[in-house]
């Protein structure tokens, strides 16, 4: 079986659509792009349609809607135009090529294939084979002077690429020797997703540049699109997590360091201590315990501190961490299930919890104590040995 593709073309009706190639290798255009024109150029002269319409049959918003067709107009495939009224500018009309503006003028010949006016409803009448009627896109527009006009074929375009300037220029270090017009100038060549990617990763290319002892002006950064040289952008941390005291991921990291064993011995008996075993005035077994609670399990008695003094849970856990957090089921104050949880500790010589305050219940395993040999294995399965940090 080969892999190399075949192309098999149905039988052509009545509705289809001549498209130039050139269209499909236009390498400037994106594949929305591509599409939008593709639409427009499938309809008759003095089609008329909104730009709900192109978000709708396109699954986008309507601003990004307005941003392809801004694009088919930074690339020569539309021109915006507008009549005069009473001598001054009034309807402002998109019409669409099939060709970009350089070829157009390369060849001396401007075939308007559509118009998009933007009106409320979508014309219902039969195409006109006169000159396309052009109907008002986003309401009046009127200057006072034809040179804004004359300055360019975008006004809108222009102006929205000036305020992104204003709003990302001041924040390059060199802005004031920098020349604002080139800066325009290179910020007009650039298609909307490469500006947002420009502001997007401009700090990340100061940084790289104060490091290196390089520096460019602005102008020259969106010309040569530098930012690209940085290569795929890294993904930021995760935002730090926290897990409340008494709360399930927290009761989970507790046990786990429980059930795993103490982490220290415990403190040496006193001599005074001694002195009271050998005259029977004081058992050694409970001395012990009482040592290895305060001393074998250091994280934990951290947690404690941390939530009796101040409240304080756990920053920082993981994955494992919150999986073990589903184990864990919530265990009302002073119930059986609470009584059981303490003569558990009682028994195993764990350190039991401080007081929980207005708290109604904490988390423990699911199933009580006797929920402890699959929770056990859980944190077999999970455990990470280098821990995390206990709260402040």
């Amino acid at each position: 079986m080969s892999d190399e593709a075949t192309i098999r073309r149905g039988v052509r009706n009545a509705r289809y659509t001549t498209v130039p190639n050139h269209v499909f290798e236009d390498a400037r255009l994106s594949m929305e792009a591509r599409w939008l024109l593709g639409y427009l150029l499938s309809k008759p002269d003095n089609w008329t349609v909104i730009l709900g319409d192109i978000a709708r049959r396109g699954g986008c918003g309507r601003d990004k809607a307005r941003r392809i067709v801004n694009e088919l107009v930074q690339h020569g495939y539309a021109e915006k135009e507008q009549e005069r009224e009473d001598g001054r500018f009034g309807k402002l009309s998109l019409v669409i090529f099939d060709e970009p503006r350089e070829l157009r003028e390369s060849s001396g010949v401007a075939p308007s294939v559509a118009s998009l006016p933007q009106t409320e409803n979508p014309s219902t009448v039969n195409p006109s084979t006169a000159k396309p009627t052009l109907v008002n896109t986003d309401g009046s527009v009127t200057t006072d002077s034809s040179s804004e006009r004359e300055r360019g074929r975008e006004p809108e375009d222009q102006k929205t690429v000036e305020r992104w300037l204003k709003r990302v220029h001041p924040n390059w270090p060199s802005f004031v020797a920098d020349s604002g017009r080139t800066a325009l100038k290179e910020a007009m060549a650039l298609t909307a997703e490469e500006r947002d990617a420009a502001a997007d990763r401009m700090a990340e290319y100061l940084a790289a540049e104060k490091a290196s002892g390089g520096r460019c002006a602005f102008a020259i950064y969106l010309a040569e699109k530098r930012w690209q040289r940085l290569g795929p952008k890294v993904a930021p941390p995760d935002k730090p997590t926290y897990a409340p005291a008494f709360g399930p991921v927290w009761a989970a990291m507790r046990m786990r360091d429980l059930v795993t064993g103490p982490k220290a011995p415990p403190t040496q008996l006193k001599p005074w201590e001694e002195s009271a075993i050998e005259n029977g005035r004081l058992d050694r077994a409970t001395l012990e315990k009482g040592n290895l609670m305060r001393s074998g399990w250091p994280m934990v008695n951290a947690l404690h501190h941390a939530a009796e003094t101040r409240g304080m849970g756990i920053h920082g856990y993981g994955q494992a961490e919150e999986e073990l957090g589903r184990l864990c089921e919530f265990v009302p104050v002073n119930s059986d299930v609470w009584k059981a949880w303490k003569a558990e500790h009682d028994l195993r010589g764990w350190p039991w919890l401080p007081d929980p305050g207005t708290m109604r219940g904490v988390y423990f395993p699911v199933g009580g104590p006797g929920g402890l040999e699959a929770f056990e294995q859980a944190v077999r399965g999970n455990h990470d040995a280098g821990g995390r940090e206990a709260a402040e």
